[in-house]
């Protein structure tokens, strides 16, 4: 469960610059099982955003490579994402996108509005040194590897928790091992 006084201190340092601004964008940054979404959802039943989710960029077939593998947070569609969210929260006018699914394996029909005074982007690999302009606030969530593990498996199922385990996890730990996060507030979540 996610400390209500880092709900509160999130919802809080947002309503500030939502007040001097007109529009606040934060990021919610964690490896698997943090509580990202979680934390998202708790932030959307107490103020209305419009939510990004890193999982709607998720790398197309075409660009899973062995090199892009082996770049730290090269397994996000770094490019779409730029080109569809980076760039026009940077020119600060609302945008729409379709969001990748997994199901499929495809960009979906669905079209993701974003249009509201407080836009959240979470997920992994959202704090990006690529992206990171673009946000206002930006937080890392951390959870002990136990608890990442137990949600993980709750959530997923014991035959994608290898998944996460053999290929997902030591991906994210590349791109947390390779960038620097320190100027971001850490949200202990387990």
């Amino acid at each position: 469960m996610v400390d209500m006084d880092a709900l509160n201190r999130i919802l809080g340092e947002a309503e500030l610059i939502i007040k001097e601004r007109k529009r606040v964008v934060v990021a919610i940054d964690g490896k698997s099982g943090t509580g990202k979404s979680h934390l998202a959802r708790l932030i959307e039943a107490c103020a209305g955003v419009s939510t990004i989710h890193m999982d709607d960029f998720f790398l197309p077939k075409e660009k899973r490579t062995a090199e892009r593998y082996a770049t730290a947070g090269g397994n996000v569609d770094s490019e779409r994402f730029l080109t569809e969210v980076i760039n026009p929260l940077r020119s600060k006018i609302p945008f729409s996108y379709r969001p990748f699914d997994c199901s499929l394996m495809a960009l979906s029909d669905r079209i993701v509005e974003v249009d509201k005074p407080f836009i959240l982007v979470e997920g992994v690999y959202s704090l990006h040194p690529l992206f990171r302009d673009a946000y206002d606030l930006g937080y890392v969530l951390s959870a002990s590897y136990d608890a990442r593990i137990a949600r993980i498996k709750a959530r997923s199922g014991e035959k994608k928790l290898e998944t996460f385990t053999s290929l997902w996890m030591p991906l994210e730990d590349r791109y947390f091992e390779a960038f620097d996060f320190s100027m971001y507030p850490m949200v202990e979540n387990g």
